[in-house]
């Protein structure tokens, strides 16, 4: 049996993947499509998406917000929009996985 990996973003230390995926599950939850993401969220979003391999992509000239939209198969996904005005949307498990 694999041994669980921690994970650690931002300030907060999860014993393994599973528990980081379920608390940024949870979060997601939480938000209506279009509704940002609440300043505490934010900063832990922040740190998570240094952890996506495409990062410097995603966050583009800086990030302005974080917010909740629908995605494929009417799935809900965290979006940021960036300073100049341009959105992203990334996956919380590419955050984790990699």
């Amino acid at each position: 049996m694999a041994k669980a990996k921690p994970v650690e973003i931002g300030e907060i230390k999860f014993d393994k993947k599973s528990d980081a995926l379920n608390f940024m599950k949870d979060m997601l939850n939480k938000y209506a499509p279009e509704e940002k993401v609440d300043e505490n969220d934010s900063k832990f979003l922040s740190s998570a998406i240094l952890k996506h391999p495409e990062f410097e992509e995603k966050i583009g000239v800086g990030i302005k917000h974080f917010f909740v939209r629908r995605a494929d198969y009417g799935t809900k996904c965290f979006w940021l929009e960036r300073v100049d005005g341009t959105v992203a949307r990334f996956s919380y498990k590419y955050c984790v996985d990699c």
